[in-house]
């Protein structure tokens, strides 16, 4: 079972049905899956198969999409790379990943020539957009002729094979590529289509970076496996999502909490309402109150839903699907999907009576990833016995089935021999008027072992001092939990999937 079998099967049975477009372009299946018959024909003649990588430096496009498919057929491992990393951590990446061939946008040339700079065997550069366009008919003839029926219609892969490298956040440590198998693919739009009620009438925005797992995940091969239709940004801007959504006018729209809140303080998008809209949704981080009713408003006739998930679990794993979910339920992300086993467990590794405890979530199924690229200790430190993928997050159950988030269970900072968990703090901060985010740490302290710090994010027209930020924490949590620093920063550093790397904010003011 491939992701690549469900698309051929859209296109023999709907082939002139719209699959992918952006602003210039616009794919059918049956032209979607000629653009990954090319890019297998071409991968093929350039001796790149079974195994080998293909490093991915590009923003969001048809391009990338075609390419993941083609890794059904041809057998080779994509590795989308971030396009916000440094020379350094891109270098880093190369290395860890030996890539045979990497596929580069134009404008991230530049950026690649100094990581690959002083390489001893540097991979073989290519330009994504002429690589990967269609070659000759007799070429993919030739191609397509040397294959079975069977291959040329489902794929050369097993299911345990693995389609891509993902390189999760580094939210605490450098990143670690994140091996995800066709299965684990398949069984994510499963999961969706099943959850989701997705259908070929649906449509969505693709605004979340296909570098990250979000972007490969919660929308677009999903839908495009249940026959909808997808509009790529390239890039996200507030401006983009808007005029994306005024002229696709798509039903689904996902975006990443740090994305919505940049989306709620636009002018022009608080301007306007979408009642195309059936369902919105977000993960990756909290939002207020006013910024969810201000999203709602923009969306009258639309559902909206949290989700939770991991680059390792291949995205989703809870998710609310209704509003009224939400409502019934106050401060829940969801509920466990089918074809997920959940359970909560505590320090000692002693599985927990989910409801009425908290405790550390772990999953089990078939959209846990095979293992860490090249690192059998950080594998076997991900995965405990029997199978189960340690989350590193604190959750709780309700009678109801549905999980409520507690925080990191190694997000903790322990502070005058108390514990305080960074998400309890950073829910009160960024309710402070003027804090747009917030990031709780903590630095090494003589006195009290670790001394509790918040960096924050503050609006434009913000007048905020430290001590009126720890007097609105003063109203809200116990002493010792009001952080001791407040340090105000114009941004937050961020992992990939828009996540606080706090280990950089620790280094910088310890």
């Amino acid at each position: 079972m491939n992701i690549f079998q469900t698309l051929n099967w859209h296109a023999l049975r709907r082939p002139g049905k719209l699959a992918a477009c952006d602003r210039s372009r616009s794919f059918s299946f049956s032209e979607l899956v000629a653009s990954i018959h090319g890019i297998a024909a071409r991968l093929e003649g350039d001796g790149v198969g079974f195994g080998d990588r293909v490093v991915i430096l590009a923003d969001n496009c048809i391009e990338t999409i075609s390419f993941l498919h083609a890794t059904a057929l041809n057998g080779c491992i994509m590795v989308p790379a971030n396009t916000r990393y440094s020379a350094d951590e891109l270098r880093f990446l190369v290395d860890d990943s030996a890539p045979s061939l990497v596929l580069c946008g134009e404008e991230y040339a530049p950026l690649l020539a100094e990581a690959l700079a002083g390489m001893a065997d540097p991979p073989r550069v290519e330009e994504i957009g002429s690589y990967c366009a269609t070659p000759p008919a007799p070429a993919v003839a030739e191609w397509r002729a040397a294959r079975s029926y069977e291959q040329a219609q489902y794929g050369c892969v097993s299911t345990e094979d693995v389609a891509m490298l993902i390189y999760t956040s580094g939210t605490t440590s450098r990143p670690k590529g994140a091996m995800l198998t066709h299965g684990n693919l398949a069984w994510n739009s499963i999961n969706y289509i099943m959850e989701s009620e997705l259908r070929p009438s649906h449509s969505a925005i693709l605004a979340t970076p296909l570098f990250h797992i979000s972007g490969f995940g919660v929308l677009h091969g999903p839908l495009l496996h249940a026959g909808g239709a997808l509009f790529i940004v390239d890039r996200f801007s507030t401006d983009a999502v808007i005029e994306a959504i005024r002229s696709f006018q798509p039903s689904h729209i996902f975006l990443v909490s740090a994305m919505w809140v940049k989306m709620t303080e636009d002018p022009c998008f608080l301007g306007e309402t979408f009642p195309g809209a059936t369902f919105v949704s977000t993960a990756a981080g909290p939002l207020s109150e006013e910024r969810q009713e201000k999203i709602r408003a923009r969306f009258p006739n639309a559902e909206f839903g949290w989700g939770y998930g991991m680059t390792e679990s291949c995205v989703t794993t809870i998710k609310s699907q209704r509003t009224e979910e939400l409502e019934g339920h106050a401060g829940t992300l969801g509920y466990g999907w089918r074809h997920v086993r959940y359970r909560l467990v505590d320090e000692d590794g002693t599985v927990l009576d989910p409801i009425g405890n908290r405790g550390e979530l772990q999953v089990k199924g078939p959209v846990v990833f095979k293992g860490y690229w090249n690192n059998e200790a950080a594998t076997r430190e991900a995965i405990a016995e029997g199978g189960w993928l340690k989350s590193g997050d604190l959750f709780r159950f309700d009678e109801d089935g549905f999980a409520y988030f507690v925080g990191r269970s190694k997000d903790m900072v322990k502070t005058g021999g108390e514990n305080v968990a960074a998400q309890e703090v950073e829910q009160v901060v960024i309710r402070c008027p003027g804090i747009r985010d917030a990031a709780a740490f903590g630095i090494p302290d003589d006195h009290l072992g670790e001394m509790l710090c918040v960096a924050v994010e503050t609006t434009a027209d913000a007048d905020l001092t430290e001590e009126a930020v720890r007097d609105f924490c003063r109203a809200q949590l116990a002493g010792f939990k009001v952080p001791k620093r407040v340090h105000f920063v114009d941004a937050l550093p961020r992992s990939s999937s828009d996540k606080p790397q706090k280990f950089k904010l620790t280094e910088m003011f310890k």
